[in-house]
């Protein structure tokens, strides 16, 4: 999620600085949201994160919380840099600005340690097996 947090921090400097039609590209709504949304759901999975180190440290298995942890915040790590490189146009793609290194290690994150179907697939199986606090 490092990651992804940092691709915002890029992006929202770059939506900043960067004119179009005599603006900053921040003042676009088609730029803007996007960036929202990374903030939104990167948050989100900050506080999963921390959900799940409170449960372990109660002593608690949280099995499903870390399953739910790990799948969502790759994904969103992927889609924040991906977003980042959207608002960094065709720039977004070149080695200086480090984004397309930084997609390809989340994307390679998202097989380490189990796979996104295989965390869903134990989320899915702790629910049905009863624990379905959220």
């Amino acid at each position: 999620m490092a990651a992804g947090r940092w691709a915002l921090e890029m992006a929202l400097e770059h939506a900043k600085t960067r004119e179009a039609f005599g603006k900053p590209i921040a003042e676009h709504q088609g730029v803007s949201f996007p960036l929202a949304e990374s903030a939104m759901e990167l948050h989100g999975a900050h506080l999963m994160g921390l959900n799940a180190a409170r449960l372990l440290d109660q002593g608690g298995l949280a099995i499903k919380e870390l399953s739910m942890a790990k799948a969502y915040s790759v994904e969103i790590g992927v889609r924040a840099v991906d977003r980042a490189m959207q608002v960094h146009g065709a720039m977004g793609f070149t080695n200086e600005m480090n984004l397309t290194e930084a997609w390809h290690a989340l994307r390679a994150v998202n097989v380490a340690d189990g796979t996104n179907e295989i965390l869903r697939r134990t989320i899915a199986q702790r629910l049905l097996k009863g624990d379905t606090a959220l």
